[in-house]
């Protein structure tokens, strides 16, 4: 089967749609992850709107922050600090996705924003993870003060 490439634009006058190499356009790419059977396959979507673009990907990290606070809220029952090590390498991944990514279609005003709140759950994550090990090393000093063997003392 033979890929097309399709430009799809919403006009009042005609209501066709035009073949286009959208590979040289500008814009935001994403890949849709739904599989019907009976549709059309798309494999890449391109919003060329600036403002759409910027939209979708507002809502996108504050969905994702959302998800991050939901999780560093459920981390007072972890032992180990496995879910907060997850936590945390989940953060700096996107931390590094708004950097490399999203900066140019949020502008830098914006992605300084995202930054600030993602910058201050891993800094939270970080507390809490030391909080963790300071738990540890305590538990282990007590432990091996009470079972150290004492002297016959003279």
């Amino acid at each position: 089967m033979k890929n097309l490439n399709y430009y799809v634009e919403k006009n009042n006058l005609t209501n066709e749609i035009v073949y286009i190499e959208y590979d040289k356009i500008k814009g935001y790419k994403i890949t849709p992850k739904t599989k019907l059977e009976d549709g059309i396959k798309v494999n890449k979507i391109v919003f060329v709107s600036p403002s759409l673009s910027k939209n979708l990907i507002k809502k996108k990290l504050e969905i994702k922050l959302r998800h991050m606070i939901e999780l560093l809220s459920d981390i007072d029952d972890d032992e180990s600090g496995d879910a907060i090590r997850e936590t945390l390498m989940e953060c700096e991944r996107l931390k590094l996705l708004i950097i490399n990514k999203y900066i140019k279609y949020l502008g830098n005003d914006m992605a300084s924003f995202y930054l600030k709140k993602t910058q201050l759950i891993i800094n939270e994550l970080r507390k809490e993870l030391y909080l963790l090990k300071q738990k540890k090393y305590q538990a282990l000093y007590y432990y091996e003060e009470e079972n150290r063997k004492q002297g016959r003392g003279r």
